[in-house]
């Protein structure tokens, strides 16, 4: 049987300080899991070797090989391991556990009001995305997904990639009714539909090739209801391949994949503008009967309803800031959006709001994960945890974000790319005015 590779691993490790040599061609390989001890006298390097491999000092000569990667030249501050210094700095009256609380109690967090369900290692995955498509010297698109893959724990780790693809073929430019000859082109609000349907499928790949051995949130950024993306066409064919085959297909897998681990998914809105709560309320308050879906004054228009006086101009999220303190969350409501009903296959979406820290933030979440109370706290917990590393909105996103963001030089370089190809096929090259007049300055 072949030994594991090491986890930690020393080669000829030298550190000198001018004439002084600290530590001697020390070369030596730990095994994960391995507890590992160095005994020697006072002066003989070993706070010195440590100090090497925490990148507090450089070695002279050999290298460190940390999981397998060279590590000689991480900063401290990237590398994946800490240092506890020999002097005293607990307090002996205290237990461990009253030591550690104390730094929290110092910095003002207390433990009674964290969320629930946050263990000590974790797993939160985020997709977003970008496009390209205006002002093209041909018929195409460019759609860029940027993923981030965070663990925590003891064994922290980070996956940040994007992976750009190209949309030039006939048949790629358009959505098909295979019942008729009609056709969709993918352009402006069906673009962003088109884009959403590619981060999610994105984020489904990435979390199929994660080991199950971690809670993980799979985050989205926005609404898990898509609908409003596509706009007033509203055609059938355009919502199947979109919604029905697309986004929620998407949606299932991930349900499919947390039947046999903690795995949750959940669309996080920053700075809600929805007021479906407050409609609610609005029809406690409403002194007239409902007819059908609609309101008998609502031909007063905005501002001279009789329910106005309530709760006029009022969002939820202005409701839920008097209500909730930072970390909690509201009670669960499920979205009367009709188009969930028809488009989602049977998959509701329910929907809470939380208290961030720096906002009201509303967390959507799919109907088998508002079901499940185990995966809710889940949701709660590392909604709060990523806001609080984030400084107000969930780190995963923002380091997704990174990933996608597809600079203005990025886009000029495209557009470069698409001329030379069209110039070096013989096919002429057009640009609009408009692209053109960016480019040029008259005053």
């Amino acid at each position: 049987m072949v030994d594991a590779a090491p986890i930690l691993r020393m080669v000829n490790l030298t550190k000198q300080f001018g004439r002084l040599v600290a530590v001697n061609d020390v070369s030596l390989d730990i095994q994960e899991g391995e507890f590992f001890t160095i005994v020697g006298p006072s002066g003989s390097g070993k706070t010195t070797l440590l100090r090497m491999l925490g990148g507090l000092e450089k070695p002279t000569a050999g290298d460190i090989i940390l999981r397998g990667e060279r590590v000689n030249q991480v900063p401290a501050n990237r590398r994946p391991t800490c240092m506890v210094f020999q002097s005293l700095a607990l307090f002996n009256h205290k237990s461990v556990g009253q030591n550690i609380e104390l730094s929290l109690k110092m910095r003002g967090e207390n433990r009674a009001a964290r969320p629930p369900g946050l263990g000590d290692r974790h797993r939160v995955g985020a997709d977003m995305g970008a496009h390209v498509d205006r002002h093209m010297a041909a018929r195409c698109f460019l759609i860029n997904t940027g993923l981030a893959i965070l663990t925590y724990g003891y064994r922290p780790d980070a996956l940040l990639t994007s992976q750009p693809t190209l949309y030039a073929a006939d048949d790629e430019l358009v959505i098909s009714d295979p019942g008729s000859y009609r056709q969709q082109p993918i352009e402006d609000a069906v673009l962003g539909a088109k884009r959403t349907v590619e981060e999610m499928r994105a984020l489904v790949k990435a979390v199929k090739q994660l080991p199950p051995d971690l809670p993980t949130l799979a985050l989205v950024d926005g609404s898990l209801i898509m609908l409003g993306l596509v706009g007033a066409l509203n055609q059938d064919f355009v919502l199947r391949e979109l919604v029905e085959e697309g986004f929620v297909r998407a949606l299932e897998e991930l349900e499919e994949m947390a039947r046999s681990r903690a795995l949750a998914v959940a669309g996080y809105v920053s700075l809600p503008g929805s007021a479906e709560v407050v409609s609610g309320i609005r029809a406690a308050t409403c002194p007239y009967e409902l007819e059908g879906s609609s309101y008998r004054c609502s031909f007063y228009g905005p501002g001279r309803e009789p329910c106005d006086s309530c709760v006029g101009g009022v969002r939820d999220r202005d409701i839920f800031a008097r209500t909730l303190e930072p970390g909690e969350r509201s009670a669960m409501f499920v979205t009367g959006s009709t188009a969930v009903e028809q488009y989602y296959m049977g998959t509701g979406v329910a929907f809470f709001y939380v208290h961030a820290g720096e906002e009201i933030g509303r967390v959507e979440v799919p109907s088998w994960v508002a079901d499940r109370p185990d995966l809710l706290d889940l949701v709660h917990a590392l909604i709060i945890d990523q806001c609080a590393r984030g400084r107000g909105y969930p780190v995963a996103l923002m380091e997704a974000h990174e990933q996608a963001v597809v600079t203005g030089a990025d886009r000029r370089y495209f557009g470069e790319m698409v001329n030379g190809a069209l110039q070096r096929g013989g096919l002429p090259v057009f640009t609009s005015e408009k692209a053109r007049s960016k480019s040029l300055r008259w005053l």
